[in-house]
């Protein structure tokens, strides 16, 4: 296993009950041929077949990995397998994704660069073959697509975003810095822990771990090149959400903390979406941060209009809240009352164009490549790796 100061990357993967995905994700990572790698693995299945097929299988000192078999919620999962990772770099990938082998080198250029975090842009998605998406143009089973990309840098203010997510109700990670899907010096991410009792405070590891350590970050880069290979399979959260079957009530979340019903914001409507569960890990990470001055700018009008139009069945739940929401947002009723109505009005307008804006959206996203057949996330960052070589693209480490 290497040591803490020779690692530059540590790639980490939290699991459960989802080994024939892990063990794709596993042997990929470790095919990159680098010493500076570590993959860390934080296994909390209820039975230990994983750890066991790693035993007999995989003998590359770069994994560290660590089952825990006591029952734990999904943040509680990622924070330990983040507290493991002994990288000067930290990235975040699911058990069903892929990373570009050059990752490895678009990090040794953020070190050189002194970033504390490398956003890459996502360009590339990958379908198991276990999930058929309903939409029309949807990615199939087993598909790779490759959208354009340019190769450009930006060097966004990390401050700048936060205030951007806040507008946006914490439904876009705008351009933040992020552990998922994205690339943080670790020392950012310890912060962060040092000052909220964890790397990911907030029900939604992604969004809370973005929206804290955007404090933290002081020089970062966003670039239009893929460095991760995004996977959606049958039982994952983008799987779930494809079909149309993410709402429900807290309490029928398991994935989630015991106490997540009882420290809710107050903020957020409390029931289980998408939306909510963005915007609650976004106010959640302000109020443990501290970046209570960030919190006034959190539209409340548009994310409640957002959830009165497109969950009708918690209607009653969402508005009993909007007041209280505007209270705390330091909005006044009248203006906030307002807003609420054009958002609603603005949305129900983009509902009644649905079908048009959808065959809009697909053609204006058409990919420039895919690849079918391919059975697991091994085959999907091969594929993506000989379409980078056969057209002659590559991270360039001399930019700057």
């Amino acid at each position: 296993m290497p040591t803490q100061g020779s690692v530059l990357l540590s790639i980490v993967i939290p699991t459960k009950d989802r080994m024939d995905y892990a063990k794709s994700a596993i042997r990929s990572v470790l095919s990159i041929p680098c010493s500076e790698l570590e993959l860390v693995v934080e296994d909390n299945s209820d039975f230990n077949q994983l750890e066991l097929w790693v035993r007999d299988n995989i003998a590359d000192r770069r994994l560290n990995y660590n089952y825990f078999k006591t029952a734990v919620s999904m943040s509680e999962n990622y924070d330990r397998a983040m507290h493991r990772a002994r990288g000067k770099y930290v990235c975040l990938i699911g058990d069903d994704d892929g990373v570009n082998p050059e990752i490895i080198g678009a990090t040794r250029w953020a070190e050189a660069n002194n970033l504390d975090a490398l956003v890459p842009l996502n360009r590339v998605h990958y379908v198991w073959p276990d999930l058929q998406l309903p939409a029309s143009g949807a990615i199939a089973p087993g598909e790779l697509r490759i959208n354009p990309f340019t190769g450009e840098r930006s060097f966004p203010e990390a401050e700048e975003e936060m205030r951007k997510c806040a507008k946006d109700a914490g439904q876009s990670f705008h351009s933040l810095p992020k552990a998922y899907y994205g690339i943080v010096r670790r020392e950012c991410m310890q912060r962060v822990r040092e000052k909220t009792g964890t790397y990911f405070p907030g029900v939604s590891p992604d969004m809370a771990a973005a929206v804290a350590v955007a404090s933290y970050v002081k020089r970062m880069c966003q670039i239009d090149y893929p460095l991760f290979v995004p996977g959606s399979s049958g039982r994952s959260n983008a799987g779930i959400g494809g079909m149309k079957k993410h709402v429900g009530r807290l309490q029928d979340q398991p994935h989630l903390p015991a106490c997540c019903e009882k420290d809710w914001s107050g903020i957020v409507p409390a029931f289980f979406s998408v939306e909510t569960i963005w915007a609650e890990s976004a106010v959640s990470a302000l109020l443990a941060t501290g970046r209570v001055d960030i919190l006034t700018d959190f539209s409340v009008p548009r994310l409640y209009a957002d959830l009165a139009m497109w969950h009708p069945a918690y209607f009653p739940l969402t508005m009993r809240s909007f007041y209280r929401a505007l209270q705390a947002t330091k909005r006044g009723v009248v203006l906030g009352t307002l807003q609420f109505s054009y958002r609603y009005l603005y949305v129900w307008g983009l509902r009644a164009r649905s079908l048009g804006t959808r065959l809009i959206k697909v053609s204006s996203h058409t990919a420039i490549h895919s690849v079918t057949g391919l059975r697991n996330i091994e085959e999907a960052v091969r594929a993506f790796t000989e379409y980078l070589q056969a057209t002659g693209r590559c991270f360039d480490e001399k930019t700057t």
